[in-house]
């Protein structure tokens, strides 16, 4: 009888976890489109039949690697503070949450696959939503919650972008205390209401 073959067994959970990990590397460096069943099998050393038997698709796997780059509960509790805790404070909670390696790497492919896939950017659309836009509207309250809570997902996605992914100078390599001051009056503004312009 022949020697068994060495490596993990196919369909490990192991192998799971290294497909999605795979999936959101090139992800976030390539986007939707670019990113290749062959190429994320590679990176996770498995078959691609393998990514097939776990998630019978691409847009399976994608909603598999994306998960928001902080927990819900992460949200809520920035936001829940902000009775007590500054825009500014809040502000500078989640800039400090970027610079995390992995949450960095996530934030950047759900920018990515938004960006250059429609399905994908559905997906991405329906996480968000549900992460962060209905935290923001139970923080804010009152009949505009919705659209205020969008302003700020907007300003923050934007900010985002042109920081993380885009890099644009010298919005990528400024300070966090720069970035601060800039920016939290605009989420003041947006939480408060006060919607005039200045």
């Amino acid at each position: 009888m022949g020697a068994k073959p060495l490596g993990r067994r196919p369909g490990s959970e192991s192998s799971r976890g290294d497909i999605v990990a795979a999936a959101r590397h090139e992800f976030s460096q390539l986007g939707f489109d670019r990113a290749t069943i062959r190429s994320i099998a590679s990176r996770a050393n498995v078959d691609p039949a393998t990514i097939y038997r776990f998630f019978g698709n691409k847009e399976e796997l994608l909603a598999a690697a994306l998960e928001f780059p902080v927990s819900g509960e992460v949200v809520a509790r920035v936001l829940a503070g902000a009775e007590e805790r500054s825009p500014a404070s809040m502000l500078e909670t989640l800039l400090g949450l970027w610079q995390n390696p992995e949450v960095g790497e996530r934030l950047v492919a759900l920018l990515r696959v938004a960006a250059t896939h429609e399905s994908a950017g559905a997906i991405v659309g329906d996480l968000f939503d549900s992460t962060v836009l209905r935290a923001l509207e139970d923080r804010i309250g009152g009949d505009d919650a919705e659209f205020r809570a969008g302003l700020i997902a907007s300003q923050l996605a934007g900010l985002a972008l042109l920081r993380l992914v885009v890099r644009i100078e010298p919005v990528a390599e400024a300070s966090i205390d720069d970035l601060v001051v800039a920016i939290a009056p605009n989420i003041e503004r947006y939480l408060s209401g006060d919607l005039r312009s200045s």
